[in-house]
Formats: C-alpha cells, sequence, structure tokens
C-alpha cells in the first residue's frame, strides 16, 4: 500500500502544473465561442410570461432565453438560433424580426401596430393565428379558436367554450417575441 501511495504522488509530482486562471489554448481551427454566453444562466431561467389553455390546462412558460412545458423545451441559442424542441419537431429554429423556420415548422409573422398575425405551417399542420387588442383568432390544423378579451388575463370563447389565461408578459400588449408565439404553438 504505501508503495502505491509513492507511485502516485511521484506521477503527481511529475504533472505539469497550470494557473487556474488560464484557458486552455483552442483546437487549431476551432470557432470562437458566441457571444450567447453573455446571458447569465439565471436570466435564462426566469420565466416571464405563460399561456394556458382551459378547460385542458396545457401550458408553456417563458422568459428572455427559454420556452418551457410539457410540449416544449426550447433555448436561445444566440444569433437568431433556437435549440431544442416543440411537440414533436426537434432541431435549430431559426428566428428573423417576420419569420420563425426549422425542420418542418415554418411561420410568419406581420405586424401592423398592436394587431399581429402569424401564419405558416407546423408539422405539415396550417396554423394562423392573429391578435388584436380585442380578441385572439387561433386556427391549428382543424381546430378554430375565436376568443374574446374578457379580462386583462383572459381570451375567452363566449357564451361557453375554450379559453387562454395569459400571465405576466403574455398579457401586455407586446410580448416577448418569438417566446409568445412558441408558447402558444406548444398549448394549441
Amino acid at each position: 500500500m504505501d508503495r502505491l501511495l509513492v507511485l502516485l504522488a511521484a506521477v503527481a509530482l511529475a504533472m505539469p502544473v497550470l494557473a487556474l486562471s488560464e484557458d486552455p489554448a483552442p483546437p487549431p481551427g476551432a470557432a470562437k465561442p458566441a457571444e450567447a454566453a453573455a446571458v447569465p444562466t439565471q436570466a435564462v431561467e426566469v420565466m416571464v410570461g405563460e399561456v394556458i389553455t382551459l378547460p385542458y390546462n396545457r401550458s408553456a412558460a417563458y422568459g428572455p432565453g427559454r420556452v418551457r412545458g410539457p410540449n416544449v423545451n426550447l433555448t436561445d441559442g444566440g444569433d437568431g438560433e433556437w435549440k431544442g424542441n416543440i411537440k414533436d419537431l426537434s432541431g435549430v429554429f431559426k428566428v428573423t424580426e417576420s419569420r420563425i423556420s426549422g425542420a418542418n415548422l415554418n411561420m410568419v409573422m406581420e405586424r401592423d401596430g398592436e394587431e399581429w398575425t402569424c401564419q405558416g405551417t407546423v408539422d405539415g399542420k396550417r396554423v394562423r393565428i392573429v391578435l388584436s387588442p380585442d380578441g385572439l383568432v387561433a386556427r391549428y390544423d382543424n381546430r378554430l379558436y375565436d376568443l374574446k378579451r374578457v379580462a386583462p388575463d383572459l381570451w375567452a370563447t363566449i357564451p361557453t367554450g375554450p379559453a387562454i389565461r395569459v400571465k405576466g408578459d403574455a398579457a401586455g400588449k407586446s410580448p416577448y417575441y418569438p417566446q409568445f408565439i412558441l408558447a402558444l404553438l406548444a398549448v394549441l
């Protein structure tokens, strides 16, 4: 046993010592890390808005760099890329001011003041979402939601029927983009 300890000590002493502040040199041809890491992990994890469908209780919450729920887990990868999955679709989704696109997901965004329309396809299903201060109309494949704003945090079918409850940023006039749309797609 003593010989083993002496051998281990000799090997440890023979190894070069690196200062803790030194970063190892990147391999030749390696890309510089993306600037997306500038957002602290805590900021990515803070949820500022949530969308819930009633009476089904499907929900998705979002923050500055993340959208998550039972049917969605997406993280902002920087440079307009969101990585993860939404419904049964996985991969990298490219986001610009007017489009969200990726494998089997293509949505085009149009804004006009406080009203906006987002339409396209998700996994081959036609999707159209129209949001105005007074209501939300959403068609997802063969399902239609024609909801009126009945409270600051609730769009509902009048007199009875499905509803969408929004919390935090999602209840505002200009919710985070693309987070709000991705959350809606995950719960519809």
